[in-house]
Parts: structure tokens; C-alpha cells; sequence
């Protein structure tokens, strides 16, 4: 999700909304950093759980011990509420296999090398040039 919301802005807008260097790794985008963001997050952990299928998933929840309200509201830019209400409209009917096939369907994933970094910001220029969309 991460990384469609950098995507759609980087195509859309011409910037990243986080400052990730995304890796084309063996198995589609991927960094260590958002896992690491919520590690160090006082008010997020990972729950490891199970899908439907019994296979395991990690889910960022909140922490049992903090409430949403116990803290100030976090405003959020209305640029990033965009592009992450866009990535969510898009993606929240699919299972997990379309998921993945969506995330492969992308542009810079079906234009670039595995094991290589994705310069997000160039990529949606150069889609753009090519009148493609996603």
C-alpha cells in the first residue's frame, strides 16, 4: 500500500509521498523501512497473524494500551488524503493474489530490472510520456 501511495503520487503529482528508496526485490517492491517506521512508532505495533488460508501475515495494529484518543488528532495534508483515499478505493475489493498482480501490473515493476531501486519520481515521468496511466 505503501508503495502504490508513492507510486500514484509520484505519476500523478511528481513526487514521492515518503522519502523511500523502493528496491525491485525478488518479490516486487520492497524496503525494510515502513516495518522499521512502526517498530519505532509508540503507538503502533506488528501482530503476526493468519490469513484465510492459514498462511502467516504481519498486520500493523494499533497497541492495546494506547487509545485514539489519548493523543491529538494527526492531521494529514489533504494532498496525501488524495492519494491514499485513491489507493485504497482501487485496491480494497482485492484479494490477495489480485493485490499482488495489481502491485506487478504497475509500471515501474513491469518496466525495471529485479534487484535494482526504483527511482518512482523518473518512472512516472517517463509512463507519462508513453501515454500509459498506471
Amino acid at each position: 500500500m505503501v508503495y502504490l501511495a508513492d507510486w500514484y503520487s509520484a505519476l500523478k503529482h511528481g513526487h514521492q509521498l515518503t522519502d523511500i528508496k523502493w528496491f525491485f526485490d525478488h518479490y516486487g517492491p520492497y524496503v525494510s523501512d515502513v516495518f522499521n517506521a512502526v517498530a519505532e512508532d509508540r503507538h503502533l505495533t506488528i501482530k503476526h497473524d493468519y490469513n484465510a488460508f492459514g498462511n502467516p501475515k504481519d498486520v500493523v495494529a494499533l497497541k492495546k494500551s494506547h487509545h485514539v484518543f489519548d493523543s491529538p488528532p494527526i492531521r494529514i495534508d489533504n494532498h496525501y488524503k488524495v492519494v491514499l483515499d485513491e489507493v485504497i478505493e482501487d485496491t480494497q475489493q482485492l484479494n490477495w493474489n489480485e493485490f499482488i498482480d495489481y502491485v506487478y501490473s504497475s509500471y515501474p515493476i513491469k518496466s525495471s530490472i529485479r534487484y535494482h531501486y526504483l527511482d518512482l519520481v523518473n518512472l512516472g515521468r517517463e509512463c507519462k510520456d508513453k501515454g500509459l496511466n498506471f
